[in-house]
């Protein structure tokens, strides 16, 4: 468990693209229609065609740019966590660098990293600013639906979205802390076998095969063990969240939210029994968002607790994970300045 000392969000600002997809319609099969219910989703917001997670981002960037009224100029990095870049090589932080205009001098990177993303990208933005940066731009989100997928559940699980933050040193009486954790052993459980080095593309990528759970999949398509990323889930965060009320010296009613990765109805319903919290202290996007990966901490934040989560001295603890295995606990304590704002895409 490490302490953050000073950090501070000055803004956050969640994006949503503009087309709103609905999960269950007049012709769906009685199988989507069950996992629909079984995931909690009943819509999501998806890309339109021809539009990527990069332009989504370079959209977020400018906004809250406008939303902060600063230059380009003001902002010394950019740091992106994602897992849908425009291209293998190279990463998307320095094509927002140049759409955006940011100056050359402009420190920006991609971190590779899903469900556990929001607080990485923070705690490795913060990095920066102990070194002497004075403003960073964590930029955060994945473009995770897939419209070609045979894959009903991936079809009723994922959406898209992109947050970014801006984050500066700001002197702080509260303590605030963050963990992390890692286990590579479980990768096979969340990824998609083709398209690195270790399995290149070829003819036989995009040939769909039925598994042993009856669900055609090609090798380009993300591979989701539910039982096993289910077990994961229940067994991990909870600790972590524990963990971290004990390094806070708080109960879990002091906490005024708990703010999760958006996995599915099933798992966050079971951590929030197994922490005995309400349902008012574990907010929910997963309904009218889906699952955002990387985002769907940032995007709760923003799209259901903007004007809640940043009224002074409320406490917030984030846990993400998933996709690694990997995970990540942060505790956050509002002084009332932070500014919160979700749009839906113009284009």
């Amino acid at each position: 468990m490490l302490k953050i000392n000073n950090l501070h969000i000055e803004a956050l600002l969640g994006l949503s693209p503009s087309v709103n997809l609905k999960t269950v319609k007049e012709d769906s099969s009685d199988k989507i229609k069950r996992l629909a219910r079984s995931v909690g989703i009943e819509s999501k917001y998806i890309c339109k065609p021809g539009q990527t997670f990069t332009d989504l981002a370079v959209e977020a960037t400018n906004l809250l740019l406008k939303k902060l009224n600063l230059e380009p100029s003001d902002v010394d990095g950019l740091v992106l966590v994602t897992q849908s870049p425009d291209y293998i090589i190279p990463g998307s932080a320095v094509l927002i660098q140049d759409r955006c205009n940011f100056p050359k001098t402009t420190l920006a990177y991609d971190i590779n990293l899903g469900c556990s993303g929001f607080p990485y990208g923070l705690f490795v933005g913060y990095g920066h600013l102990l070194a002497g940066m004075k403003r960073i731009f964590v930029v955060v989100g994945d473009q995770s639906y897939a419209s070609d997928s045979h894959d009903e559940g991936h079809s009723v699980l994922f959406g898209d979205s992109c947050t970014v933050t801006s984050i500066v040193l700001k002197e702080k009486q509260e303590k605030q802390f963050i963990s992390f954790g890692t286990d590579g052993s479980g990768y096979p459980s969340l990824y998609i076998p083709h398209g690195g080095r270790r399995r290149p593309i070829d003819s036989s990528s995009f040939e769909h095969v039925i598994d042993h759970t009856g669900v055609s999949r090609c090798g380009t398509d993300v591979i989701l063990d539910g039982p096993k990323i289910l077990s994961f889930s229940v067994a991990t965060a909870p600790q972590e969240l524990k963990n971290m009320l004990g390094e806070l010296n708080l109960l879990v009613d002091d906490i005024d939210y708990f703010v999760l990765h958006q996995a599915n109805k099933m798992i966050n319903d079971t951590l929030r029994l197994k922490i005995k919290g309400t349902t008012e202290q574990f907010p929910e996007s997963l309904s009218g968002l889906g699952n955002t990966s990387s985002a769907s901490i940032p995007m709760t934040m923003t799209a259901k607790l903007s004007g809640k989560w940043n009224q002074k001295d409320k406490k917030v603890i984030m846990c993400g994970f998933g996709i690694g295995l990997s995970w990540a606990t942060m505790s956050y304590i509002s002084d009332g300045t932070e500014l919160s704002f979700y749009e839906i895409s113009s284009v």
